[in-house]
């Protein structure tokens, strides 16, 4: 039964895969020779061979067919249209009724997926600060934007659709900047539409099964990866940045595929889910008979001392919350100025010093030490004060807290540096000149000048008493 189900999901793969994605987006000529050799090997190739292996030899074939095209040509135009070939199986496994064959064809599309996102990369193509970060987010936004437009869903799926996509692309620039979890920030993405879509009151998500919301939220994933290919061909030729940007949109797009088969996981269970089981009460029992009166008074004592203790612990457990929210607050601001400092840092070398590493190196050094990262609060904390934000607390209040972190750091640094003269001052003015160690403690005087001054009043008072008498 499973070399059937096995046989018939290879063969609907097949078809999915005989048209190209040059299709969607209009591509030259050399990429569709690329392309076409691709898909022609991988369609063989999957018949006989296990998917990693089939990755492998379709990519080697589409080489063979442009022997003398660049590394990172052959890298590019490999992740682009295994991006498609994935997001063509998800779309055949959705629109399949029998569940064993949908199964089967995601199973494929997911090793399909995590072949392609280990592809060998090219080394040493760029470094990593000359990276174009501003076009690279650019045209991750541009493409996720285009992802609305003639998609074959529903019109509540779509609704979902651009919510999911739109808080994506809010995770662009990260994506760009790179050394962030791409789970975490794909999970983050998936919650945030969650909660979305529920305060706008989109009914067709929040009471459908779990089952329904984990494969919309697939194939959301699936589209906005391929979104971040298919920009490739937009973005070839349109500057001197664009082999790096391309390159960098068809690694992220292979990133992102590559969580099809855990992306469903990281769906919150809802409120108002139609597959759970609704509570039902306790039938009622009757009463079991008092053996003795004995039992009944260790229960009283019991409870007695269950809400005493819980009268003690109440007023400790609002102040660990309170402390406990300011720390997740003080964490939220200290994480966002971590992840805002590398754009900055290459936004400022590439608008004063584009090329020049020594300057990027210095901004960098600069930001990394207290005052830097003082002035950078502030400026983070201005900022999101001026952004025009949706209406809640949770902008005011990260600027608040950037704005205080920025306060107390730069004062403490002009702190250091005045008080280095004041302590001098306040040495050389009360405890007397420098080199003069004083043997009594300051504002004082000392025993010797207290003897000397009896002494002398008491000659004073021989000298007056005779000249009165005479």
């Amino acid at each position: 039964m499973q070399s059937k189900i096995h046989t018939r999901a290879l063969s609907l793969a097949d078809q999915a895969l005989r048209n190209g994605p040059w299709r969607d987006t209009p591509w030259d000529e050399r990429s569709r020779r690329f392309g076409s050799a691709l898909l022609t090997a991988l369609r063989e190739s999957l018949a006989t061979l296990q998917p990693m292996t089939a990755v492998s030899a379709a990519c080697t074939a589409a080489r063979g067919e442009l022997p003398l095209a660049s590394a990172v040509f052959h890298e590019t135009w490999s992740r682009v249209v295994m991006v498609w070939a994935v997001r063509e199986l998800v779309r055949a496994a959705h629109a399949e009724a029998d569940d064993a064959l949908r199964d089967e064809l995601l199973r494929l599309a997911s090793e399909l997926a995590a072949a392609t996102a280990q592809l060998s990369s090219v080394e040493g193509s760029v470094a990593a600060a000359q990276l174009p970060f501003e076009q690279m987010v650019d045209a991750a936004r541009e493409a996720f934007n285009r992802t609305r437009d003639g998609l074959p869903f529903a019109a509540d799926e779509k609704l979902f659709l651009n919510a999911y996509v739109h808080q994506l692309k809010h995770i662009a620039s990260l994506l760009a900047v790179g050394g962030h979890s791409v789970d975490s920030l794909v999970r983050g993405a998936v919650s945030r539409t969650d909660r979305a879509v529920r305060r706008d009151g989109l009914a067709a998500w929040i009471e459908a099964p779990i089952a329904t919301r984990q494969t919309w939220t697939q194939r959301g994933l699936a589209e906005a990866a391929w979104a971040l290919a298919s920009q490739v061909a937009r973005e070839q030729g349109r500057n001197d940045n664009s082999r790096d940007v391309c390159l960098w949109l068809a690694r992220t797009a292979c990133q992102l595929m590559a969580r099809i088969d855990r992306v469903g996981q990281w769906v919150p269970a809802a409120a108002l889910d139609v597959t759970a089981p609704a509570p039902t009460a306790p039938a009622p029992t009757a009463p079991a008979p008092a053996l003795s009166p004995s039992p009944q008074a260790p229960t009283a004592s019991k409870t007695t001392e269950k809400t005493m203790d819980n009268a003690r612990l109440n007023p400790m457990l609002k102040t660990l919350e309170v402390d406990a929210t300011e720390a997740a607050w003080r964490l939220a601001g200290s994480q966002f100025v971590k992840l805002a400092k590398e754009p900055i840092v290459a936004l400022l070398s590439r608008h004063l010093g584009p090329g020049d590493e020594s300057l990027r190196a210095r901004i960098a050094t600069f930001l990394d030490t207290e005052l830097g990262t003082a002035l950078l609060s502030g400026v983070l904390s201005a900022g999101l004060s001026a952004m025009p934000l949706p209406a809640n607390n949770v902008s005011q209040q990260l600027a608040r807290e950037l704005r205080v972190r920025s306060m107390a750091a730069t004062g403490d640094v002009i702190a250091d540096v005045l008080m280095g003269p004041l302590r001098q001052v306040a040495v050389m003015y009360l405890q007397g000149q420098p080199g003069v160690a004083p043997t009594e403690p300051a504002g004082l005087p000392p025993s010797a000048l207290v003897d000397a001054l009896k002494v002398a009043s008491g000659q004073a008072a021989e000298v007056v008493e005779p000249a009165k008498a005479g």
